[in-house]
């Protein structure tokens, strides 16, 4: 009787699909990137090269301003609705959505008559950008990990407020908008964007651009309350540095009764923001770096949070890097040495004699890692990312499970090992990693 109640309860175990991380990792590696990073010395990229980077950067962040055609084709930005006919998919409820689901999101889309629209806009708050009109989530599987909550079919990205974008389309009942970044596209409410004309554009782009060095950082006009909170990543027009007040005046863009932009002057605490690019020191990075650590995963920026991909785009930002938002382009940006092919102990090795801390990225299909260098105290290779989770393999189940972490961690390529035999070796990261990518 009692080994079939320990049988029972081991079924059972396997079957809870989402446990809370118990990683040792986290809990023996100091979470503060600046300890890795103490030994380094001078800047982290070439001033010449981040100089000609952030000119790139500029010219993207601008350049759905100038556009006179959209850059994706019909095909790109309605895939989804031929793509998710071979899904099951799944609602809030856990329960299969209805069969008409799709049929209404191609009604809305109107795919027909693309491209609908043509105006230049920017939006006003954090948008988050779905890849149909609608607020309402998609999941491929409850109770399957990695198919259903926190993963959002729907989310695509996160666009923080005051990015300039180009709306080429509108729902059918004209409450969705379709806009695209130059690295992005997708759907956003009307009342996320404001239209923009020729004098707000000359305005907005005739100013140097700043950044922030962490999240909720308050935008205050005078006499008012906060138009949206700054975070790292985002950018928006100084207008005047920061003074004895201690105050950086910036242009913050506020949708009027039209829907059209009206510039507001607003202040923001100097030691939240600071003129682009920061200065690539090795103390900067572990700032930025530092600010973000321990936040929530947050897939496709679900809830203002960040995925892997998003973490990666949005700290180099501040350095001016204009790196694509997906982990594969990601993964294309630089200098590419492949680790296929290679065994766990050689790819640690490889990485440890030719990743350069800060300037390396480790990839591996659907996740992208930050080289952070060696642990002083074990030597091994160091990371920073932010992970959803490792898989597990509990024992009488024949379906994988979670451990889940959850947010922005440093960690070694292999979290989870001393969880053997939940952690099966071949479910480790460094097992997984294809390539490692040098940005400088």
């Amino acid at each position: 009787m009692l080994l079939v109640l320990l049988l029972f309860c081991l079924a059972g175990a396997g079957c809870a699909v989402r446990q809370p991380a118990r990683v040792a990792d986290i809990r023996m590696l100091p979470q503060d990137a600046g300890v890795y990073l103490a030994h380094i010395k001078g800047p982290i990229f070439d001033p010449a090269r981040q100089a000609a980077y952030f000119q790139q950067f500029k010219d993207r962040f601008f350049r759905p301003w100038h556009r006179t055609d959209p850059k994706h084709s019909a095909e790109i930005v309605f895939s989804g609705l031929k793509k998710y006919r071979l899904k099951s998919l799944y609602g809030e409820n856990n329960l299969p959505l209805s069969p008409d689901f799709l049929d209404s999101m191609a009604r809305q889309s109107q795919p027909d008559i693309y491209p609908l629209r043509h105006q230049p806009a920017i939006t006003v708050t954090h948008a988050a950008i779905r890849v149909f009109p609608t607020h309402k989530p998609v999941f491929f599987g409850p109770l399957h990990p990695g198919r259903g909550f926190p993963f959002d079919m729907m989310q695509n990205s996160l666009v923080p407020a005051g990015t300039p974008v180009l709306v080429t389309h509108e729902s059918k009942d004209r409450l969705w908008a379709l806009v695209e970044t130059d690295w992005v596209a997708g759907w956003v409410r009307y009342q996320e964007i404001a239209a923009v004309d020729a004098a707000v554009m000359a305005d907005y782009s005739a100013h140097p651009l700043a950044g922030f060095r962490a999240d909720q950082v308050p935008v205050i006009p005078e006499h008012s309350p906060p138009v949206f909170s700054g975070r790292v990543g985002m950018a928006l027009p100084m207008k005047e540095p920061a003074s004895d007040t201690g105050f950086v005046t910036v242009l913050a863009p506020a949708r009027n009764h039209l829907g059209n932009t009206e510039l507001v002057e607003a202040r923001v605490r100097d030691h939240g923001i600071q003129r682009l690019p920061f200065p690539a020191t090795p103390d900067n990075f572990a700032e930025i770096l530092n600010a973000l650590m321990g936040q929530t995963y947050g897939w496709g920026g679900l809830y203002e949070n960040r995925d892997c991909s998003a973490l990666i785009q949005d700290v180099f930002a501040g350095f001016g890097l204009p790196l694509p938002r997906n982990s594969k382009d990601q993964a294309d940006f630089g200098e590419t040495i492949s680790l296929e092919g290679l065994s766990g102990p050689e790819k640690q090795s490889l990485i440890r004699t030719q990743g350069v801390p800060l300037q390396t990225l480790l990839y591996m299909p659907g996740h992208i890692m930050l080289y952070q260098g060696v642990d002083p105290a074990s030597d091994q290779p160091v990371i920073c990312h932010a992970m959803w989770g490792i898989t597990t393999r509990p024992p009488f189940s024949t379906r994988s499970g979670r451990l889940v972490v959850g947010r922005t961690v440093i960690t070694t390529l292999e979290p989870g090992k001393e969880q053997f035999p939940r952690v099966q070796p071949q479910d480790l990261l460094v097992e997984k990693l294809t390539r490692m990518v040098l940005l400088n």
